[in-house]
């Protein structure tokens, strides 16, 4: 499946907004909505959240991996 290279990029950011916009959601309206739409929302927000930070911390650890292997096969031999 082919996803355009602009929102491939930016999808973390999304998920962390997302994450924080139901965790805020879940505060604010969740005391008048019930505590199960409180417990429900703040649990999706704080997964969601960690789930762009853990994609981050996955794409940070392969371009350094990748940078590191380049670096290796383009040095010169000795």
């Amino acid at each position: 499946m082919y996803i355009p290279k602009s929102i491939y990029t930016y999808a973390p950011y999304y998920w962390i907004i997302v994450g924080v916009l139901l965790a805020l959601l879940g505060l604010r309206v969740g005391s008048e909505g019930g505590q199960m739409f409180q417990y429900f929302s703040v649990t999706l927000g704080a997964l969601s959240a960690a789930w762009g930070v853990r994609i981050i911390f996955i794409r940070r650890a392969q371009r350094r991996d990748n940078a590191v292997e380049t670096a290796v096969s383009t040095a010169p031999p000795e």
